[in-house]
């Protein structure tokens, strides 16, 4: 059986300071694009910047364990694919684009929840990757 990493406390807050900054960003952007949002878009902002609230304070309380050998390069990665979701969440202007970096937020939040480190690394490498949009203009 696979032995359990338990990041450091400090890790933890810096990574749960990382997701609150991210959350605070996704309302940033629906106060921002607020002209443009639809009531559904609106919503589905507001309910993954409550997602990633109720994340923080669960990294808070209970820090974060990731499990197996792939652990440490997992949260190795957790910050900088955090970063990557911030950046473009402070430069997009693009509605379907900000939904859709605030739910690989949630994805990310979610996987170190799961304790899978090959779930984390997976929605690491989604936050770093370009959108599809991105992506398809370059």
């Amino acid at each position: 059986m696979a032995t359990p990493y338990a990041l450091t406390k400090e890790a933890t807050y810096a990574i749960a300071d990382n997701l609150a900054q991210a959350s605070s960003l996704v309302l940033d952007l629906r106060i921002r694009l607020r002209t443009s949002l639809s009531n559904d878009e609106q919503a589905l902002l507001e309910k993954h910047e409550d997602h990633l609230d109720m994340l923080v304070s669960l990294f808070r309380a209970y820090g974060i364990y990731l499990i197996t050998e792939d652990a440490q390069q997992a949260s190795s990665e957790l910050v900088q694919a955090i970063d990557k979701g911030k950046a473009r969440l402070k430069r997009t202007t693009d509605v379907k684009a900000g939904i859709d970096t605030a739910a690989r937020l949630v994805d990310l939040g979610a996987a170190i929840l799961s304790r899978d480190p090959v779930a984390v690394l997976e929605a690491a490498a989604s936050l770093r990757s370009k959108p599809k949009k991105d992506a398809a203009a370059g």
